[in-house]
């Protein structure tokens, strides 16, 4: 093992904290040899035959490393309406990058019915919801269709705190736009995403709810921590700018004082079907 490899290594056993147990129990150690570090974003849209065929190693949106026991197993939210494109881009980018890292993971998309202007914080408490009633996950990733990692040393996993891995994206000049930025790519064991009683539900429209959801993990005395940092570098795939929330700005305002009502624990859904698809999880929903 090279001094970089062996560095990383220390770095993610780190990270998992209390989860390094596993480690000896012969899990999946390629976790740390058989990423291939940097790889430019492949930003072709090819049609959902030549995704499968690609991807044939994805089944019901699920994939489970065959050789080993991986260190975690994850679920990967998306919040999503009307990005068709921007999806077929994510799926053949991101499925054999968290393919090589070794990890179980699904692939849920919490697609919202037309009509009531977008909420990206209901959709991914709706997400929560829907994969914990299919497996017990030990890590959630929140993530936007539109950015992507270019690394694969920036790894889905969770730590004993909340995880922000779109650091350094390309929207922003790949510098990270604000300190208490939570936005983009986010990761949280159930026990934390509980804990804070996940996103708001009020944030209709674009921007908002990711600055409530960093005064939560505050609220909670949890840190928001960037441990890839040097590697969380993420490509923009573009779209039509979103319909931004008007009432965000008063939303924020009154955070500490409704929080503890206003989450996983308010949320109401009605589910119109849920279908899986070889890919990923199908989740189409009103509000």
């Amino acid at each position: 093992m090279d001094k970089c490899t062996a560095c990383m290594a220390m770095k993610i056993i780190k990270v998992l904290g209390n989860a390094t147990c596993w480690i000896s129990r012969r899990r999946c150690l390629t976790l740390f040899f058989m990423t291939d570090g940097h790889i430019p974003l492949n930003r072709s849209v090819l049609n959902n035959t030549i995704l499968n065929m690609i991807h044939s190693y994805m089944d019901d949106g699920h994939y489970r490393p065959q050789h080993c026991t991986a260190v975690q197993k994850v679920a990967i939210v998306i919040p999503y309406r009307n990005r068709q494109k921007q999806l077929k881009v994510f799926l053949n980018n991101i499925l054999p990058r968290i393919k090589r890292q070794q990890l179980e993971f699904v692939i849920y998309v919490i697609e919202q019915k037309s009509g009531m202007p977008f909420n990206r914080g209901m959709m991914s408490n709706v997400g929560f919801k829907e994969a914990m009633s299919d497996m017990e996950f030990d890590c959630i990733v929140y993530h936007d269709v539109d950015v992507l990692p270019e690394d694969d040393r920036n790894f889905y996993i969770c730590s004993d705190n909340p995880i922000h891995m779109s650091v350094k994206v390309e929207q922003f000049g790949y510098r990270l736009p604000y300190e208490k930025i939570a936005g983009g790519i986010v990761t949280f064991s159930r026990q934390q995403f509980e804990e804070i009683n996940g996103f708001s539900n009020q944030f209709f429209g674009w921007g908002g709810e990711d600055d409530d959801l960093y005064r939560r993990i505050k609220f909670n005395k949890y840190e928001l921590i960037r441990p890839f940092e040097d590697f969380g570098m993420c490509g923009s795939v573009s779209h039509k700018p979103a319909e931004r929330s008007i009432d965000r700005k008063k939303f924020l305002k009154y955070s500490y004082e409704v929080w503890k009502n206003d989450g996983l624990n308010n949320l109401e859904y009605r589910l119109l079907r849920k279908e899986n698809k070889q890919l990923y999880r199908w989740i189409y929903v009103s509000i």
